[in-house]
């Protein structure tokens, strides 16, 4: 039973921790694991949670986005959460997607998305705001928004161009035609293609757990501020977020453990 009253099976969004992974899945089968208010608000809830210094995901370092089933991971809004909406009321939504989007990006643990099937419209503005994907052999990709008489509101017109430049970003949006996984990974809009992208992502995210994460969250700060800010203002916050790890206990630990192994003698068996 969640703390709201509903069981496992029929919360928009599940949360299995595995270890210091968390995988959270998109679950709305039925309707392609389209992202309603409900679920977007859950993304945010999760969003707050994953930032609480004491909270309930403290132990977790890294996080899983996937869609429920092996077809689809999301496809894009839900298109009834849209229909007769006044200029404000849509201007508002999408500054609310935004904002969730955003504070998933910003989350101090590394965010992998495992892409295992259709992510289109804000299913891929969603798979965006992550930190990595992985794609499945059979996942299509798009931003199909023009078909409707709109364009992409939830960051695609500033993710993708960022992943894949301005002018396959422009192609894409400009056409709404999806492009294949095997095309997606070879301009950048995914990492790799993984015959099983949860297992894959779920590996890849322990390895990035392994690792300090002082270091992963002020590595993931240097990387978008240059994107937000440009390289000037990108470089000063690179300095100072060195400084700061510099004097963090897992780097201390690290230094030593090094010096450590360096003073170690050599033993025989170890010289062969």
């Amino acid at each position: 039973m969640m703390s709201d009253g509903t069981t496992q099976d029929e919360a928009v969004l599940l949360l299995d921790q595995r270890d210091d992974v968390l995988v959270a899945t998109l679950n709305r089968p039925r309707k392609g694991n389209s992202l309603s208010t409900e679920l977007i608000v859950a993304i945010g809830e999760l969003t707050t949670e994953l930032r609480r210094p004491q909270g309930r995901f403290t132990a977790v370092k890294a996080v899983v986005i996937t869609g429920s089933g092996d077809k689809v991971f999301s496809a894009g809004a839900d298109i009834n959460d849209l229909r007769g909406l006044s200029e404000s009321a849509a201007r508002k939504q999408m500054l609310r997607g935004q904002a969730v989007f955003d504070s998933l990006e910003d989350a101090r643990q590394v965010v992998i998305a495992a892409v295992n099937g259709i992510a289109f419209g804000g299913g891929l503005e969603l798979a965006m705001a992550c930190d990595l994907r992985i794609a499945a052999p059979t996942a299509t990709l798009g931003q199909p928004e023009i078909t409707l008489g709109n364009l992409p509101g939830w960051g695609g017109t500033q993710r993708l161009p960022r992943l894949v430049g301005e002018g396959r970003a422009l192609e894409m949006i400009l056409t709404g035609e999806p492009i294949g996984a095997a095309r997606a990974a070879d301009i950048g809009l995914v990492n790799s293609v993984a015959e099983n992208p949860l297992d894959a992502a779920i590996d890849l995210a322990h390895r990035i757990a392994a690792r300090s994460g002082t270091a992963v969250d002020a590595a993931k700060q240097a990387v978008y501020a240059g994107g937000r800010l440009g390289i000037t203002r990108g470089l000063e916050i690179e300095a100072a977020l060195v400084g700061k790890c510099s004097v963090s206990p897992e780097q201390q630990a690290a230094v030593q453990a090094f010096f450590d192994r360096k003073k170690r003698p050599t033993t025989e068996k170890e010289s062969q």
